[in-house]
């Protein structure tokens, strides 16, 4: 993780990423479950977004066939 002393990065037009704001929207998104946010200020805009990933369905395997029972012996 960066260093708290280290300064933001710069963007094109040279405005700070204000990465308190940053953080406050991926807590907004952990807190709603949403899966995109974004805001604006000025000409600069900020989106946070999460992506989904789709858990693969469960695949059950078959149940065992019974076991065959061997024939009882024969009465002598």
């Amino acid at each position: 993780m960066a260093d708290s002393k280290t300064p933001a990065p710069k963007l094109k037009n040279d405005a700070e990423i204000d990465t308190t704001l940053v953080r406050s929207l991926a807590d907004i998104l952990n807190d709603t479950d949403l899966t995109e946010i974004e805001v604006e200020r000025g000409e600069l805009r900020i989106r946070v977004a999460r992506e989904i990933t789709m858990a693969a369905p469960v695949q059950y395997a078959a149940a065992p066939a019974a076991a065959a029972h061997a024939p009882a012996p024969a009465p002598s």
